[in-house]
């Protein structure tokens, strides 16, 4: 059981293709050609290199430890090869500065919108140039300057989710 982060390419597209909802079989408009840049995804591979993330796994996913708590699983899945990445999601079981620096670095680095699976979420990018560039998608997308901004924006849901954890493991 995880806390989650969504992280999208803030290179929106007007372009869309048809495609089926798994979920509900009905065919829907999904948007195409949204990807980071060959710099973003060379830079990004760099910095996940550098926390210490060996390959990934065959599904994409990065396991990366911090010295001031558990670390975190990235998901990641097409980024070291040759498709296209437009994002990925990150499972945290914990929230330390470390941690939170990564993601900050993660999102500025390749351009990403971050999207906690939280309550009350909104849309989390790193500078202003980035928010005006997704503003028809999410009109609501806050800027923050710091890792010490996006801690505190994720902590609220990050303790909700910490909550639920302890309650759905007493219970078993």
């Amino acid at each position: 059981m995880s806390f989650d982060i969504f992280f999208q390419t803030s290179h929106l597209s007007d372009q869309t293709e048809e495609a089926v909802n798994p979920f509900t079989g009905k065919v829907v408009q999904k948007p195409v050609g949204e990807t980071v840049t060959s710099s973003e995804r060379e830079a990004l591979q760099k910095l996940i290199a550098s926390a210490g993330a060996g390959d990934p796994s065959e599904f994409g996913c990065y396991v990366i430890d911090f010295q001031d708590g558990p670390g975190l699983e990235l998901f990641f899945d097409g980024l070291s090869g040759k498709d296209e990445f437009g994002g990925g999601m990150a499972a945290l079981r914990s929230l330390t500065p470390e941690l939170a620096e990564f993601l900050y670095s993660l999102a500025d680095t390749g351009n990403l919108i971050m999207l906690a699976a939280m309550e009350e979420s909104r849309p989390i990018v790193t500078s202003t140039a980035t928010a005006e560039r997704v503003v028809s998608r999410w009109p609501d997308a806050v800027v923050v300057s710091s890792s010490e901004e996006l801690s505190a924006m994720l902590t609220s849901g990050f303790d909700g989710w910490d909550s639920y954890r302890d309650q759905v493991v007493d219970e078993s």
